[in-house]
């Protein structure tokens, strides 16, 4: 004689499928939320390496455009060795950035656990242009001795990150926990974090710590 085989009852399923389902709605907000922190994190890290970066090079005048003796900023590309240095065909050995870093899109951003960052050089106006090869001519070297930019944000708002990156030549970060800057639809201005000047502008303003930048967001000393 066959003996019965017991299974699950719809009702025993539907309650199954209740529960996954509410795990699965802790679990993911949850498990985001993580990797949105330690994308943060490791956006700021990489800020202050680039900081570190431009300063040691400034100091070792890597870049001497127009011979007197003081360093000038370099870009993405030329600091991660991926580019030739824009006043002479050599690049930069040993690079002071991870390749990676110096791998930039058709619009001169590099892309960094799920953060898009641009590096700003000024021209004779101060006004901060992408500090691409396509630029290189029009960056003024006096003062790129003196300012330059590096902002980062999120390539997916909500998803990769939720918070906006400032630095400059003082290697303060200064971030932005109400700013909407969302890949390459929403792009912070290079003076974003700056007051006293235009948005565009990254010469001769200060920062906006704990204050509302060129921009309109409020931005704040990271902790």
């Amino acid at each position: 004689m066959m003996q019965g085989q017991s299974g699950f009852t719809l009702i025993e399923l539907m309650i199954v499928t209740a529960v996954v389902g509410v795990l699965a709605g802790v679990a993911v907000p949850n498990l985001t939320s993580a990797r949105t922190v330690a994308n943060e994190r490791a956006v700021a890290a990489t800020l202050r390496t680039i900081a570190t970066a431009q300063a040691q090079c400034c100091s070792q005048q890597v870049v001497d455009g127009d011979g007197d003796g003081r360093g000038e900023a370099l870009g993405l590309g030329e600091l991660a060795g991926t580019q030739p240095l824009r006043t002479s065909a050599v690049r930069l050995v040993p690079p002071g950035l991870a390749q990676s870093l110096g791998t930039l899109d058709a619009n001169g951003y590099a892309t960094s656990k799920g953060y898009l960052l641009a590096l700003y050089l000024p021209d004779a106006s101060g006004t901060g242009l992408i500090a691409s090869p396509t630029n290189g001519s029009s960056i003024d070297a006096d003062q790129a001795e003196v300012s330059w930019t590096c902002v980062a944000w999120p390539a997916s708002r909500g998803r990769s990150g939720n918070t906006t990156f400032f630095v400059n030549q003082s290697g303060e970060i200064l971030v932005s926990r109400t700013a909407t800057y969302n890949g390459q639809s929403s792009v912070p201005p290079a003076g974003a974090a700056l007051v006293g000047v235009p948005p565009t502008t990254i010469v001769g303003g200060e920062l906006a710590s704990d204050a509302v930048g060129a921009e309109g967001n409020t931005w704040s000393t990271l902790k």
